[in-house]
């Protein structure tokens, strides 16, 4: 227990300047428009000419100009735009936002989880009037409340599958054995293969076992301030003691890697049978076994004979609007992210990306409800949580409980373990 407590009590004190750095954007003498308190003017006389630097990922740099150039040619000719798009992925787009507002994006796309950061730093636009009854009108209800704080709207919803299911190579995997994590275990060793699962390495997959027993771990944000002053976590508890013997059945195996690749599908030697990730992953692992692919939901672990269904999060993806200091400029952002979140744009994303869309009418077409990664979403969406608002350097110490699990390997030890986490929680909360 010795080396797991040092490493439990440094890796959060190593995060808390992440978590803690208290973000700032003002420039002296000028009024950012469309910031905290503003009502936004739906009417404002805005055509002219406009450079606007939007970020996207790279799979979708091209689709994003196109749709731009839509936007223009649908105004008629009101507005001159400049675009500069360019590929910045959600986690480092929220990363560089925070780091510096002022040079960042006008508009970009980020993960549901870094909005609180990127309110608290000014980086994001309130967004009040017709924007926030629109958002609200088309859009699914558990996207509008990732793209809100309290009753307040910071951003457009634009994706629903930043979450996670289970993907299989039928060769090797029956579509019976992928509901049982000990028969997929089982599967992969007698064939030599492998199942990437970032369970032990990473906490934002290290989280299904321990919401799949029951287990939560919410966080009170002070909206005024974005900081989070309390928390109320369970982790530490019978049911965490659970989720912690079925994490083991993991670390005990040498059949499970945490290099989640889609790519090792197919390989021969110590290729992958089965894979947790995402939506992101769909086309590389179509393409590397084809019909052989199969798509569902996490399969259950059983623990002292009762069986848990894996859970995971419910996960978006949002455009933001940086405030402006021209409110004419300000204007025309909040019209292109609207347009670039529309209906027909989330639908063009799906065709070109298979993204999900958060728009209820995209979203209900039939080859959408049909794609099999979707589907499988789907399907695991009856057992996923919410992803709500949370210190980054949670999901790092989540992630250090489940590789300490390896080196404890009895109930005491990891009761110790679980006991040691929920200590240091506090640290984890935000400072003035």
């Amino acid at each position: 227990m010795k080396n797991t407590k040092k490493a439990l009590l440094f890796l959060p004190l190593l995060l808390l300047a992440s978590c803690n750095f208290k973000y700032t954007y003002s420039i002296a003498g000028l009024d950012m428009r469309g910031g905290e308190d503003e009502e936004i003017e739906d009417d404002i006389e805005d055509g002219g000419k406009y450079d606007i630097k939007v970020w996207v990922d790279d799979k979708i740099v091209d689709l994003t100009r196109t749709q731009i150039q839509s936007f223009v040619s649908e105004n008629m000719g009101k507005y001159e735009i400049n675009a500069t798009v360019e590929p910045v992925s959600e986690s480092s787009a929220a990363a560089s936002m925070l780091q510096d507002v002022q040079s960042g994006a006008d508009i970009f796309c980020f993960a549901q989880d870094q909005l609180a950061r990127l309110k608290v730093a000014g980086a994001v636009s309130k967004l009040t009037g017709s924007y926030a009854k629109i958002i609200k009108k088309n859009n699914s209800e558990d996207s509008v409340t990732a793209a809100s704080i309290g009753s307040n709207v910071y951003a457009f919803p634009v994706t629903s599958d930043n979450g996670y299911f289970l993907y299989y190579d039928k060769n090797y995997i029956t579509d019976e054995d992928a509901k049982d994590m000990s028969k997929i275990l089982a599967k992969c060793k007698a064939n030599g293969k492998l199942l990437y699962f970032s369970a032990t390495s990473n906490g934002f997959y290290s989280a299904s076992y321990f919401l799949a027993t029951g287990c939560y771990s919410n966080w009170t944000l002070d909206e005024e301030t974005g900081r989070f002053t309390a928390h109320d976590d369970t982790i530490n508890s019978e049911n965490g003691l659970i989720a912690a013997k079925g994490l083991k059945q993991l670390t005990d195996t040498s059949i499970v890697s945490t290099n989640a690749d889609a790519s090792k599908f197919g390989e021969d030697k110590k290729g992958a049978a089965a894979l947790v990730s995402g939506i992101w992953d769909y086309e590389v692992a179509k393409e590397r076994i084809g019909d052989r692919l199969g798509c569902v939901e996490m399969p259950s672990f059983t623990v002292d004979g009762k069986s848990y269904h894996l859970s995971s999060f419910d996960g978006y993806k949002l455009i933001g609007v940086k405030p402006q200091v021209d409110a004419k400029k300000a204007s025309v952002c909040r019209k292109l992210a609207k347009y670039l979140t529309s209906e027909a744009c989330q639908t063009q994303r799906f065709k070109k990306v298979a993204w999900g869309p958060t728009n209820v009418v995209s979203s209900s077409k039939d080859a959408v409800m049909e794609h099999p990664g979707l589907r499988a979403l789907a399907e695991q969406h009856s057992y996923a949580k919410q992803q709500g608002q949370c210190p980054g350097a949670w999901f790092n110490s989540l992630a250090a409980v489940a590789k300490s699990i390896k080196e404890n390997s009895s109930d005491d030890d990891i009761i110790n373990l679980l006991a040691l986490y929920e200590s240091e929680l506090d640290d984890l909360l935000s400072e003035d």
